[in-house]
């Protein structure tokens, strides 16, 4: 990878005297050589970043490390995004073109620079686009469509009718389009399923994680916007709609027909009732149970969850609990010991001040 290519992923000039060198890796920087790029993102780190090894590093606007090419940008964490992208191998993992172990219907559609691995079977009626990879034992049901420079991995299972849209990532175990848990009770006690009539809708650059999995629509489609991204062994359950740029942490659980709002931050093991608003811009810690709706840009956590700063008051006051409790518990002897003393006084006749006895 020639620096120059690095400097314009960054939208940067290549650095003045630094020739068009080659950079062969980003690395962290225990490991790097002088061929190699790292990145500062936390001043805490320049001890480490000072004694690597590495030639090439990303840093924040106006830093410098003294012996090092520096690309300064505004945010060193999204350089390292973006050039972290550059020296991804996404070369298909079973070689290209399709598999003769893969069991494709003769109705589907699948593009000439498309991948499919050994095993992958293939549904009547799906469409498969441009450079779209496919990898070994996953399976596409009937009527699907898969857009351009999609990454599948091996093992996913993608449920009939279902519409995903161009450079989408599903990682392995995933499965996209079951039924959704509906079900009424009849007057005995059982249970009488109801079936799905929706799909799911994923659209332009979502990413979803391994063994994550997304309920169909009962009637309408369950949708997962632009942008989007679910961490691994997250469920979002039918009729759910998650917004543009949305991120979810693992384990997190969707109720069916909640909306999520655009740019919304989900830490893990967060769990949320159905039929809810969860608004734009607005962030949920780690382990909330949300059983109402959430306004735009507000900021919760807790079980049930509350205001952030609140309940961060709240654990920070918890350490005091034992010695407040003791305190708590001697008062209240005190006052006990007030109590019976006037109790005494009242039942021995005594008098207030300035009063005389009558004779």
């Amino acid at each position: 990878m020639l620096l120059s290519q690095i400097a314009a992923a960054l939208d940067l000039q290549t650095p003045v005297a630094s020739g068009d060198r080659e950079v062969h890796s980003i690395t962290s920087p225990s490991r790097a050589s002088a061929d190699d790029i790292i990145f500062s993102a936390d001043p805490k780190f320049d001890a480490e970043v000072l004694a690597s090894a590495a030639g090439f590093v990303i840093v924040k606007k106006g830093r410098k490390f003294p012996g090092k090419i520096c690309l300064e940008v505004d945010d060193p964490y999204l350089g390292y995004a973006r050039v972290a992208q550059l020296f991804e191998d996404v070369a298909p993992r079973f070689g290209a073109g399709i598999s003769p172990a893969a069991i494709i219907d003769s109705s589907a559609q699948v593009a000439p620079s498309a991948a499919i691995g050994p095993g992958t079977v293939i549904g009547a009626g799906v469409t498969i686009g441009a450079d779209t990879r496919v990898g070994a034992g996953c399976v596409i049901e009937k009527e699907s469509t898969l857009g351009s420079n999609c990454r599948i991995d091996s093992g996913v299972i993608i449920r009939y009718g279902t519409s995903i849209a161009n450079r989408v990532i599903i990682q392995s175990g995933a499965v996209i389009g079951s039924d959704g848990f509906g079900n009424a009770r009849n007057a005995n006690g059982a249970w009488v399923r109801i079936p799905a009539f929706g799909n799911v809708m994923i659209e332009d650059d979502a990413e979803i994680g391994a063994n994550t999995t997304i309920d169909r629509g009962n009637f309408d489609d369950t949708v997962i916007g632009r942008g989007v991204k679910l961490d691994n062994l997250i469920h979002i359950a039918h009729n759910v709609t998650v917004g543009e740029h949305t991120a979810m942490a693992a384990q997190t659980g969707i109720s069916g027909s909640t909306r999520v709002g655009r740019r919304v931050i989900i830490a893990g093991q967060a769990g949320f009732v159905g039929h809810i608003d969860i608004g734009d811009d607005s962030f949920i810690g780690a382990k909330a149970g949300i059983s109402k709706s959430v306004e735009p840009g507000a900021k919760i956590t807790g079980y049930p969850a509350r205001d952030l700063m609140t309940m961060r008051r709240i654990e920070a006051a918890q350490q005091y609990l034992p010695g407040l409790l003791k305190e708590f518990k001697q008062l209240k002897k005190e006052v006990e010991l007030l109590r019976a003393a006037v109790t005494s006084c009242g039942t021995t006749g005594g008098k207030g001040p300035g009063t005389e006895e009558q004779s």
